[in-house]
């Protein structure tokens, strides 16, 4: 067991990365990537893919409850199906199964190692047991690629990927894209998020600055595979550059800004729902690109 030692952030492409103290508690190269799980005596359990901060114990509720109520408060929904593409910690999940109306969730997830060591060491995790729960352990490509000739349709679908540096850099691309919208129902809604950053030369993305240079934001406004995007925003401190943008993509442009159900979260509620759509000009302006 290591002592508190400073360790950094991985840094792609802009010079900078964040600091902290902390002691290693568990560390392996799987298949896929370097997992690494650290403790900080303020901020608790971190767990670390390839370098990247992915959730802290402290504020990763902030991530998960902004990410999953607004697609699915924002609108009504009965019986909803909602599929998880990553999201190995397990937050989503909990977050998703709190509603009644969620008739059931698929959780994609390439690495079980991950699930497993987040499971034992940050505990942050839904119930992988409830009946309304279907684990699959695979490529979320293939996943898709499957879905989509079985005919299935998910109401809401979180992507919750690390950055396109591991296994999830085939996620990031036109290709995924153009099958992951046929499998999106009629009401449904695609949620991506990212890092967002105010340069000189105007905002950015990490997922630009840690792969090929773009993301799915700027794939779907090129595409419009999904012709209709909203956007909104929360704070989660420990992610790079503080402000993290969500992005909303659907086919029939019905605005989620307004929940339809109230629902108290440690982070999460109708006004916060509401607020979170109020971007800064400069936000509107960079996406209006």
């Amino acid at each position: 067991m290591s002592e508190y030692e400073w360790w950094q952030e991985r840094c792609d492409g802009m010079g900078i990365s964040q600091s902290l103290k902390v002691k290693l508690l568990h560390r392996e190269q799987s298949p896929f990537q370097l997992i690494e799980i650290y403790d900080h005596e303020d901020f608790g359990r971190l767990l670390v893919l390839d370098g990247y901060i992915q959730a802290s114990q402290a504020d990763e509720f902030i991530y998960h409850e902004m990410g999953m109520h607004v697609p699915l408060l924002g609108r009504e929904r009965k019986d909803a199906n909602v599929l998880i593409i990553g999201g190995g910690d397990g937050g989503n999940l909990r977050e998703a199964l709190v509603h009644d109306f969620v008739k059931s969730v698929t959780m994609v997830e390439i690495d079980e190692r991950v699930i497993r060591l987040s499971e034992e060491y940050l505990g942050v995790n839904g119930d992988y047991n409830d009946p309304r729960v279907n684990l699959v352990i695979d490529d979320a490509k293939k996943f898709v690629s499957n879905a989509k000739d079985r005919g299935e349709k998910f109401d809401v679908i979180i992507l919750d990927l690390t950055e396109p540096v591991g296994p999830s850099a085939v996620l990031f691309t036109e290709a995924f894209f153009t099958d992951l919208v046929e499998i999106v129902s009629d009401a449904g809604v695609v949620v991506d998020s990212d890092s967002v950053f105010l340069t000189l030369h105007g905002g950015g993305f990490l997922q630009e600055q840690s792969g090929d240079g773009e993301n799915l934001v700027s794939v779907m406004l090129k595409t419009r595979l999904l012709p209709h995007m909203e956007a909104y925003r929360a704070n989660v401190p420990l992610y790079p550059g503080g402000d993290f943008g969500f992005y909303l993509y659907s086919k029939d442009g019905v605005s989620l800004r307004h929940p339809v159900k109230d629902y108290q979260g440690k982070h999460y509620d109708a006004d916060v729902h509401q607020a979170s759509f109020a971007l800064p000009k400069w936000q509107r302006d960079w996406l209006d690109r």
